[in-house]
């Protein structure tokens, strides 16, 4: 139902997620590949559900593992479960490391199921990159499919797939994600294919029922993903703001960076007015906490803005269902109609961004110095 993915890295655990069709009796094997004597762990799973979140730890710093799901046959033999009629294999993925830089692919509103997401998906995975962000919009008309899982399978989990087996990619939910062919008993399926996810750098806060905003540290840089459908209806708007404004104060980070679905300043013809409540809530905040960038989606284009020494950057030409522009915003740097991604790297001084068509031609090139 769900195939064996990576949810969250950190210097020395990791975190898996699954799902089969029906409890079995198995285990998650996992090796280090660059030892010279193969010594595998075995991390038994539960025989008594089968949608399972599984912690594995201690791991060291920097360091390469191998992680395979293991069913046990009538016979007794282990065999991989299929996911769409094959086997999945296993994910090859790595500890966080402290040198820098820090590279992060980005994409959005990518799910379609076309076939340019899974070119633009097979170009990000030749990078070596730590993690990849989803702008949100992980899955459209989910009505299409016999269900919403069969809506993830094909639209999100195949097409991602030569990602999904190297590095977790941490997304926020956008408007058809919480759309209502896309809910199951009344919830997103998105909250189901991305969990509610704790962080022992915050022990004093309890873990959110569902990953509807959260933060992650990697080399001492906060990411704070937000969900900016809380103003266009669904709940959680006080708890996310309050929550927002203890992240932007905590000083022990090198800066934050922001990411959420609907962008604060956009030239799209399509959405304009939807940037506006987000704009009004978040902008301010962002300025006066010295927030160098925010990530969003769904303005289906590339554009990147300088507004009061934030710069935004929409991404979200992952499919090929594009939006030209309306009025270029006079704040507006670079503007491109193209199936896309964007690399960033980031280091202690500055956060450099590289966008990059489905044909590996460089749509923008461009640098966030950092006080």
């Amino acid at each position: 139902m769900i195939p064996l993915t990576l949810q969250a890295v950190s210097e020395d655990s990791a975190v898996f997620l699954f799902e089969l069709d029906r409890p079995a009796v198995g285990s998650l094997l996992l090796r280090s590949t660059d030892q010279a004597e193969e010594f595998v762990q075995a991390f038994p799973i539960s025989s008594s559900t089968p949608y399972q979140l599984i912690t594995v730890a201690p791991l060291e710093t920097d360091r390469e593992y191998e992680a395979i799901l293991a069913l046990q046959a009538e016979d007794g033999a282990f065999k991989q479960p299929a996911f769409l009629g094959e086997a999945w294999g296993s994910v090859r993925f790595r500890t966080q490391r402290a040198a820098e830089p820090l590279h992060v692919g980005v994409i959005g509103d990518s799910g379609f199921g076309e076939l340019v997401t899974a070119q633009l998906v097979e170009h990000m995975a030749g990078e070596q990159l730590d993690f990849v962000i989803h702008s949100g919009d992980s899955v459209y008309n989910a009505g299409e499919n016999a269900s919403p899982a069969e809506a993830f399978a094909l639209k999100y989990f195949q097409p991602f797939a030569p990602l999904l087996h190297q590095l977790p990619i941490y997304a926020v939910p956008g408007n058809h994600d919480y759309a209502q062919d896309a809910r199951v008993d009344g919830s997103p399926y998105y909250f189901h294919a991305f969990p509610p996810l704790s962080d022992a750098k915050w022990a004093t806060q309890p873990s959110p029922a569902k990953r509807q905003y959260y933060a992650l540290v990697y080399q001492n840089i906060q990411f704070i993903f937000l969900d900016s459908q809380v103003f266009f209806g669904e709940e959680g708007s006080e708890e996310q703001d309050a929550w927002l404004t203890q992240r932007l104060q905590d000083d022990q980070f090198a800066y934050s960076v922001v990411i959420t679905h609907v962008p604060l300043f956009t030239s799209s013809v399509i959405h304009p007015a939807d940037s506006q409540p987000v704009r009004q809530a978040w902008h301010g905040k962002f300025a006066r906490a010295g927030v160098p960038l925010v990530l969003s989606g769904h303005s289906h284009n590339y554009e990147r803005l300088v507004v009061d020494g934030v710069t935004y950057v929409v991404t979200g030409g992952g499919s090929s269902q594009l939006y030209p522009a309306l009025n270029i915003d006079p704040h507006s740097q670079a503007f491109s109609v193209s199936s896309h991604f964007v690399l960033l790297e980031f280091f202690e001084d500055q956060i450099k961004i590289l966008a990059i068509d489905k044909n590996g031609k460089i749509l923008d090139r461009a640098q966030v110095l950092l006080p």
